[in-house]
């Protein structure tokens, strides 16, 4: 179960940059990262010993080593780094002592860690490419994100209303590539300024329609929301059948949008006051299907928070803290507790008329959360926020969040986060 290593007993020769503190100093590249594979064979071959080799003015490179045979435990079902105690409480805290020490847990979990503990985090690009959108991504967002209307507008005609329906994506203007991949994915509608900072994708052609509800019924919404859709189906065939161009069928119309979102408004209300509102389908299988539902729920509804409050505690005079946050009506209750189960962490917090999932355990996060968001990147400008999330998450990995220089790198970060970002 545990094999030894073939070259066990010989030599292994780590190269560690020689500059102190080096992420005060500002790093000129990975921390660790092999640079030169010059180094004195005579001075090497004791464990614990080092070479320093002069490379250019004022520039020394410091290897060290340790010897191979530590790397296994023989006849026991485990696996030891080869690296363990060797730098302990080596001032630059390079790769090694991360595998001994804080960051050892993360790397012997299922869902490993990929921190980059071993890299500038400030080489980490912020760019991201957007890529083609999976089918449940669509139905995850469309959750956080989507709305089915039904329209009604005072007309000239024999039941004096026209009757339309509308599908509807809002989103602040940074995200019109999320908007555009998602038309593109469909070939239908359009995308439309909306405001000042806000664009919409909008289906209204009633023959467009039908390539969403094509959608729906294959990959189905879960949230409560998937009544909405329910009731706005029922309606494209009231509407695919004519009906709504005779008074019963204009009633079924209204009774439907009296159930749908927020109700009739009151034009509706004054125009029909004897309308009883259809019964909202119940949604009850409700169950994540696939990783990447969930991955266009949080590009949607998630928020990646850091938060920064003074403390005595802390010689920084500052508590760091991370927070992962999705936000939910409070009819979407079993929504919000089915990811617990499917995560495996957090909890639900109830404020006013919404429900909060929020995951703020540090080893949660940095064993489930941020490891699942790596693996399945979230689509749109939120991306950029779980990056910088990442980043903080790094800083308070290396203990950097402890100095002052770090707090104020993460103050940095942190306005420029979510509401802040500036578009890109």
């Amino acid at each position: 179960m545990c094999l030894k290593p073939s070259n066990s007993g010989d030599t292994l020769k780590l190269l560690v940059p020689s500059l102190v503190w080096k992420y005060i100093g500002g790093w000129t590249n990975y921390s660790g990262m092999v640079t030169s594979q010059k180094m004195i064979e005579s001075e090497m071959g004791y464990r614990g010993s080092k070479s320093i080799v002069k490379v250019q003015p004022r520039q020394n490179i410091i290897v060290k080593e340790q010897r191979v045979d530590g790397g296994y435990i023989k006849n026991l079902l485990m696996l030891r780094y080869t690296l363990m105690g060797l730098e302990r409480g080596y001032q630059g805290r390079i790769l090694s002592n991360h595998l001994n020490s804080n960051l050892k847990r993360l790397y012997n979990t299922k869902a490993s860690f990929s921190l980059r503990s071993t890299l500038d985090y400030k080489q980490l690009s912020p760019n991201y490419t957007m890529r083609a959108l999976n089918p449940w991504f669509i139905s995850g967002f469309v959750d956080g994100e989507g709305c089915f209307r039904i329209s009604f507008t005072k007309k000239d005609n024999l039941v004096g209303w026209r009757a339309q329906l509308f599908f509807q994506i809002t989103l602040h203007r940074k995200d019109e590539l999320l908007l555009e991949s998602i038309k593109n994915y469909w070939g239908v509608g359009k995308v439309y300024k909306s405001g000042k900072d806000t664009l919409q994708y909008k289906i209204q052609s009633f023959t467009e329609i039908e390539t969403i509800l094509n959608h729906f019924d294959k990959y189905p919404l879960i949230s409560k929301k998937r009544a909405d859709y329910e009731l706005f189906k029922n309606a494209y065939y009231i509407i695919l059948n004519k009906e709504h161009l005779n008074k019963s069928g204009l009633r079924k119309l209204v009774a439907l949008r009296a159930s749908l979102n927020l109700g009739l408004p009151e034009q509706l209300k004054t125009a029909f006051p004897d309308i009883v509102p259809i019964t909202r389908p119940l949604v009850e299988d409700i169950k994540i299907r696939d990783i990447n539902w969930l991955i266009g729920f949080v590009s949607a509804e998630g928020c990646f928070l850091v938060g920064l409050r003074k403390s005595s505690s802390y010689s920084a005079g500052y508590q760091v803290y991370l927070t992962f946050i999705i936000t939910q009506h409070i009819r979407d209750e079993q929504l919000m507790n089915s990811l617990i189960e499917y995560l495996g962490c957090g909890n639900i917090n109830k404020k006013k008329e919404v429900f909060e999932y929020q995951v703020s355990k540090h080893s949660d996060l940095t064993e489930k959360i941020i490891p699942l968001f790596n693996k399945y990147p979230i689509i749109g400008q939120k991306h950029e926020d779980f990056k910088d999330f990442e980043k903080v998450a790094i800083l308070m990995e290396n203990r950097i969040h402890l100095t002052q220089t770090g707090v104020d790198e993460i103050r940095s970060i942190k306005v420029n986060m979510n509401k802040g970002r500036e578009l890109n």
